[in-house]
């Protein structure tokens, strides 16, 4: 479970980074949705396949 949320912080954290590098000030409200979605999807779609589908890590 550790892993999993140590995962997630790292994603989270670099993602944001990396999206307020390439947004600009004036950009449209779908770029800070998209960007809503590269920063919260993978965490989320990791967790549903580490511990819904496979049961966890210690499998």
């Amino acid at each position: 479970m550790g892993a999993n949320i140590l995962i997630v912080g790292i994603w989270i954290s670099s993602s944001s980074v990396v999206v307020n590098l390439i947004i600009f000030d004036d950009a449209p409200f779908y770029i800070y949705k998209i960007a809503s979605l590269i920063k919260f999807l993978p965490p989320i779609w990791l967790t549903w396949f580490l511990w819904i589908k496979r049961g966890g890590l210690k499998k």
